[in-house]
């Protein structure tokens, strides 16, 4: 066992790790990211159907607090448990067998979703969609991290989380396009989703497989067949055939990182879901129209795309760590203040010159620093703290952990605001931010411009 270790870790991708940038990397890239982009669009078009569907008698329970948010959460409950799974699955089977599987089930159930009749039907398709969308996190970033170049790594990883926002602003846009169809134009709306979904499940058939699964599979002709279909260059591989076990993340060589990497996204999600799901509730509650709480939240999700750029230009050369910092405090900050104003403030606060112009401020940091940090940099710490036997499991971890704070947020605060109001909620959403900031100064590590066999030491 120990001679097995031992010649794993001298095994080298230069090949991918000193490779110049090509098209291959950004075909590849955009392929992978797109299953992010649909989930952006997904859990963000949900947001703006459920301002249309609890006026339905059929749907009539997602007009109460709990079912608000059982049908917010619908999704991600199917993620929580799709990630964890199928990221193992991928780390047995190989990274594409199921790179294509769940982008086929996103399709089927999106589909099924369009069809639904009353609140259990679309809470149960949204489900098991959760499933492939949970997936694709663990898969889709796995892929790119194990063929782009070690110094760019970075921001091709967190293109990932710009993925989401670009989902999200569209999401919101067609929302408000769409709204004068009526009482049914929520169907359109997710109908939408499928048309890139299959165009995406085309193009995946020629993506390659991972030359890292392969080599530690004992496929080293593959290997190197992979290498040099994306750089031009290869490698002299050897086998490794180290084992996959889900208790690899819990071993002393990574449970700090699987510690770090669970809790942190989980109380980013806590604060991001609830903010960014309820949006258009929130921008309604604080004295904005149905249709001008649509845009609102399209702006808003257009602003955190400029977040997300900006992780994708400094995340190279500041460090993960540094980045995600800026992030959580950006998040703590804006969500602090929103809620000391949302607590002695009247309803249409919007209307109130310098009150407004503050929410709208605080609105803005929130959106543009959690993109920046968190919201993109858990797609790059994510692979870069696990080995090649277990990184979609790893980043399946962080997804399914982040999940349970996703529906924690979701959940709590449609609770919260009905007992105390939306300043208490928001309150809730800030101390999470706190947490995530803590977590990350005392356990976050450093991991820029090594390949993945030096983090791992695989």
């Amino acid at each position: 066992m120990q001679k097995k270790q031992k010649a794993a870790k001298t095994v080298s991708y230069s090949a991918l790790d000193n490779a110049k940038t090509n098209s291959n990397h950004y075909r590849i890239t955009l392929l992978s990211v797109a299953g992010t982009f649909l989930d952006g669009y997904d859990i963000s078009i949900i947001g703006v159907a459920l301002t249309i569907i609890t006026a339905i008698s059929a749907f009539s329970y997602a007009n109460t607090p709990l079912g608000k948010g059982l049908m917010a959460a619908s999704t991600t409950i199917g993620m929580l448990f799709g990630a964890l799974s199928i990221g193992y699955i991928t780390d047995v089977k190989g990274r594409k067998f199921m790179y294509l599987w769940d982008m086929v089930i996103f399709i089927v159930f999106t589909a099924a979703i369009t069809l639904s009749f009353n609140f259990w039907s679309l809470f149960i398709f949204r489900l098991i969609l959760g499933l492939a969308i949970g997936a694709d996190y663990a898969i889709g970033a796995t892929i790119i991290s194990e063929i782009t170049p070690k110094k760019s790594r970075g921001k091709f990883l967190a293109s990932d989380g710009m993925a989401w926002w670009v989902g999200a602003a569209f999401a919101f846009v067609v929302g408000y396009l769409l709204l004068p169809l009526g009482v049914n134009s929520w169907r359109v709306m997710f109908a939408i989703g499928i048309i890139p979904a299959i165009i995406v499940l085309i193009l995946r058939r020629k993506v390659p497989e991972s030359a890292r699964w392969l080599a530690n599979n004992g496929q080293v002709e593959k290997a190197e067949q992979s290498e040099k279909s994306i750089t031009g260059k290869s490698d002299t591989l050897k086998a490794t055939h180290n084992k996959v076990s889900f208790f690899t993340l819990f071993e002393k060589k990574y449970i700090k990182n699987t510690i770090y990497f669970g809790l942190a996204w989980f109380f980013y999600d806590v604060a991001f879901y609830g903010i960014g799901l309820f949006t258009p509730t929130i921008l309604i509650l604080l004295g904005l129209s149905h249709s001008l709480s649509i845009l609102g939240s399209a702006i808003f999700s257009s602003i955190a795309i400029i977040g997300s750029i900006m992780c994708i230009l400094t995340v190279d050369r500041w460090g993960r760590k540094a980045v995600t910092i800026l992030g959580f405090a950006g998040m703590f900050v804006s969500l602090l203040v929103l809620a000391i104003i949302a607590m002695h403030t009247p309803k249409d606060a919007f209307a109130v010159g310098i009150t407004g112009a503050v929410i709208a401020s605080m609105y803005i940091l929130f959106e543009l620093t959690q993109s920046w940090g968190m919201g993109s940099t858990d797609f790059v710490y994510g692979q870069e703290l696990f080995p090649t036997t277990v990184r979609a499991t790893g980043q399946g971890w962080g997804t399914s952990i982040s999940r349970i704070g996703a529906i924690l947020g979701l959940t709590t605060f449609p609770t919260i605001v009905a007992l105390y109001g939306l300043g208490y909620g928001l309150l809730f959403f800030a101390i999470a931010g706190l947490i995530g900031l803590l977590l990350t100064i005392f356990l976050a590590p450093e991991t820029k411009d090594k390949s993945l066999e030096e983090l791992t030491e695989q």
